[in-house]
């Protein structure tokens, strides 16, 4: 459909030319708007080629996209490739590849190998995220060495983003580089991914196996092209084609997810009776088993590849979606699975889809602009009451059709430019680690941001921003209410592991020594 130079290296096709009705696409669009599902992005391959790829702007083709964890599947690649060099085998023990390892060993400690790691089945009772770990400073190895292991390997299923980075860790000792270094030189630069991708490192020096990989979408499309093709890609075989058939087979059959706790994953023993899990239909190696014979990779907050081996076709999509939420699923797996090559209706509609490819747009809440009434200041600054975020001051600066958001606090002053009527794009240190999965990268994040104002209880203005983090799921709403010169700010997000919605904060104006003192200080 859309021709962009992102896309240009992977063959492209009208979705009729493969068999497919474009008003079965068509009608998965209206499904999105009409549920009021937050994609960023979706790309549907189909025997052989691109048929549609939508992005919903202000997300692009050429934008990454934090995968969470996808990366999993990216890590078993890595396993794969070591595996083949005779640098490893799936049998051997973890604590091998550790000796310096001081700490308590016990008979199922000693038992694991590296499959267990592969299938989840390490014998820990609760599986480690991503967003606990992001608040350790110790090594992340030593402490996943330490968890309790009360179940035998291979006994029982327990989702851990910690036993991936185990794997990361193993291929990095026995590669002599991190697993991004490995998988640039076999894989993704023989497929010609973007050099977008990035990859987080953990406290050992360690690419974060489970997560923290991100990349654009056609990356992860290209990643569920490439095991649909049994690891073959333009009659090269990167990947072994036995490697693909175990880490996307049935490793684990009939697997329960776990209650996820925002830093934990409960197994069985934990979660208790009566507390609703998801249930799936099985485990590979970093790969989930689905319906209709398929294999998917899966990341929080609505990022998947999903290959359909039957129709040829992968589907990959991004988006800010709770874990739970599985209405994409139902709209690929029931409405556009059957449809893939089914046959053309014969009616146009071609034209009309790639039109409105090219025409989608994210929903956000802030509408038309409002500005400051007449006499208002165009600067306004607050002292903050004391509070749980260590927030200290807020000020607002309005300045050409924009308003400069500042907050400081014991790191510093962090900026959010803000467009009336318009999105502004900056890249920002605001502090937001509790509200995004314990994400808070020094460097910043490239925000996109609009604001307005409105009228809110007599003598109230309410000053509206939407805050869309692009290389995230993470789309944050921040109100400021005025009144009488108090302030109360309130801030939330669309999706999160844990709180939406941070403690309420409350300011009173400063005075002119403590802007004096604020302009002294820079």
């Amino acid at each position: 459909m859309k021709n962009t130079d992102m896309n240009q290296d992977l063959p492209r096709a009208t979705p009729q030319s493969r068999g497919t009705d474009p008003a079965v696409l068509d009608a998965l669009l209206d499904d999105v708007e009409r549920q009021d599902i937050e994609l960023h992005s979706l790309l549907v391959w189909q025997d052989g080629a691109l048929i549609a790829d939508a992005y919903w702007a202000p997300y692009a083709a050429d934008r990454p996209h934090m995968m969470h964890s996808v990366t999993k599947s990216f890590t078993s690649m890595a396993v794969g490739l070591a595996v083949a060099d005779g640098l490893l085998s799936v049998d051997d023990a973890v604590l091998g590849f550790f000796p310096a390892y001081a700490g308590p060993v016990g008979d199922n400690l000693r038992a694991m190998r590296v499959r267990h790691l592969l299938t989840m089945t390490s014998g820990h009772a609760r599986g480690i995220s991503g967003g606990a770990w992001r608040r350790l400073a110790s090594s992340w190895v030593e402490d996943f060495l330490r968890q309790p292991t009360p179940h035998a390997p291979g006994e029982v299923f327990v989702y851990d983003s910690a036993a991936s980075y185990m794997l990361s860790a193993i291929v990095q000792q026995v590669a002599g580089r991190t697993i991004h270094d490995y998988l640039g030189e076999r894989i993704f630069r023989p497929m010609g991914m973007s050099e977008a991708i990035t990859w987080d490192i953990g406290t050992d020096g360690v690419n974060t196996g489970g997560n923290g990989l991100s990349c654009t979408t056609q990356d992860m499309l290209k990643l569920g092209i490439l095991h649909l093709q049994g690891g073959l890609w333009q009659g090269r075989q990167l990947l072994p084609e036995d490697w693909v058939r175990q880490a996307t087979g049935m490793q684990v059959r009939d697997v329960v997810l776990g209650v996820f706790t925002g830093d934990h994953y409960l197994g069985p023993d934990e979660a208790g009776d009566g507390v609703p899990a998801s249930r799936r239909e099985g485990y590979g190696y970093q790969w989930w088993r689905g319906p209709h014979g398929s294999f998917s990779a899966n990341g929080l907050f609505g990022q998947y590849c999903i290959v359909l081996p039957a129709e040829k076709a992968v589907v990959a999509f991004t988006g800010g979606l709770e874990d739970s939420d599985r209405r994409v699923h139902t709209l690929i797996y029931d409405g556009l699975r059957p449809a893939l090559g089914a046959g053309v209706s014969g009616r146009p509609g071609a034209e009309a889809l790639e039109a409105r490819l090219a025409g989608l747009r994210l929903k956000t809440r802030p509408g038309m602009a409002r500005r400051r009434a007449p006499g208002e200041a165009p600067r306004r600054s607050w002292r903050i009451a004391p509070n749980d975020q260590g927030v200290e001051a807020i000020s607002i600066t309005e300045e050409a059709n924009a308003v400069r958001f500042t907050l400081r606090d014991a790191g510093g002053c962090h900026d959010v430019l803000a467009g009336f009527g318009r999105f502004l794009e900056t890249v920002t240190t605001m502090p937001g680690g509790r509200l995004h999965h314990s994400y808070q990268p020094a460097e910043g994040l490239t925000v996109l941001a609009c604001a307005r104002w409105l009228d809110g209880a007599p003598g109230e203005r309410i000053l509206e921003m939407d805050w869309i983090f692009l290389k995230t799921a993470f789309r944050d709403t921040v109100r400021l209410h005025v009144r009488d010169g108090a302030l109360r700010l309130t801030r939330g997000v669309n999706v999160n592991s844990a709180e939406r919605v941070l403690p309420e904060l409350t300011g009173r104006p400063t005075t002119a020594m403590e802007r004096e003192r604020e302009r002294e200080d820079g």
